[in-house]
């Protein structure tokens, strides 16, 4: 009777010990879930989820970012053998409905004007369905360059000057419904704007050889980092020239630079004391002489860490990368 009391108890413990384990494993579980869930929450979020959404009030529907550092629209003018340097593109329209023209006007489209103009160009100009991408016959001629971010697609359009050579009559069709939604898009942002403003801004250097002495010359006062470092990282080091009187390269008198440097707030607030508040300034360093432009950033450049800009010679937009802290050191490009 003893040994079968004894038992019955080591089996109520042994129960209770596997009970126990039981209901450890399932609060583990449920924490594994819950924590799971928080997860898969944070990386899909309400806020993210509702970033892109989809027109359907045209013809086919139209998926864009609603984003406001997200670029729907965008155009350059540029690209020719004797295209101008550009610090920024003609406008930029984002997927909020703002918009910026060049780097001194901002403005605002409803949701309604931005989805009727985003119709227009899908829908009546059939952007979306070109055969060709580049409508530019005579070479190295300056062109209009529309960036398209819609439906998951990135469209880079090319109007200039077309129809000098033998065009079939589609491709001419087309290049007239793409210079039509240029010109829409130019006559949908005809809302009243304001002063564009950014907290930060991008330093962007280049050495000069002829400075106009009548200008005031500032000295350089950053410690961080010299203006001969800036130049060479953002436009090479310039070779040495014995046969003409100006050395100097065409990088961001003509050319766009390799990369633009980010510039911390007080960094920023010095050159804009020393500059009264103007973007542009002639500089001298250990006897040498540089043109210092600061560069306000486009709500999508920060987070996208590239700078938008558009040079001479240029046939397609490409970003420049935007560095922030130390400089590099140059690497020596080796003898052969």
């Amino acid at each position: 009777m003893q040994d079968a009391c004894q038992e019955t108890l080591s089996f109520t413990a042994r129960t209770r010990k596997w009970a126990g384990n039981v209901f450890f494993l399932c609060c583990m579980a449920i924490a594994a879930v819950q924590l799971s869930g928080c997860s898969l929450f944070n990386a899909s979020s309400p806020q993210q989820q509702q970033q892109k959404t989809t027109f359907t009030g045209s013809s086919q529907p139209i998926t864009y970012s609603t984003n406001p550092h997200d670029v729907l629209i965008r155009t350059f003018y540029g690209g020719g053998l004797n295209g101008s340097f550009s610090l920024a593109p003609q406008i930029s329209i984002y997927g909020d409905g703002s918009y910026i023209l060049g780097l001194d006007r901002q403005g605002t489209i409803s949701s309604d004007t931005l989805q009727q103009l985003l119709s227009e160009l899908v829908d009546t100009d059939g952007l979306l369905q070109l055969k060709r991408q580049q409508f530019l016959d005579i070479p190295d001629q300056n062109a209009t360059f529309l960036e398209l971010s819609l439906d998951d697609k990135q469209i880079e359009l090319v109007y200039g000057p077309f129809g000098n050579q033998q065009e079939s009559a589609d491709d001419l069709d087309q290049y007239h419904r793409l210079g039509q939604a240029l010109k829409t898009i130019t006559e949908t942002l005809t809302g009243p704007t304001h002063p564009y403003h950014s907290s930060t801004s991008a330093l962007l250097v280049r050495q000069i050889f002829h400075p106009d002495l009548t200008r005031t010359i500032l000295d350089w006062q950053l410690d961080q980092f010299t203006l001969s470092q800036v130049a060479i990282f953002e436009c090479g080091i310039v070779p040495p020239d014995e046969t003409s009187s100006n050395a100097e390269t065409g990088c961001l008198k003509y050319l766009i630079p390799d990369y633009a440097l980010l510039l911390t707030a007080p960094q920023l607030q010095t050159l804009k004391l020393q500059l009264s508040n103007q973007t542009e300034g002639i500089f001298t360093e250990q006897g040498l002489y540089y043109d210092v432009t600061i560069r306000p950033l486009l709500p999508d450049e920060l987070p996208s860490k590239t700078i938008a800009m558009f040079g001479s010679a240029q046939g397609s937009y490409r970003g420049i990368p935007l560095h922030e802290g130390a400089i590099p050191t140059p690497t020596p490009t080796p003898i052969p």
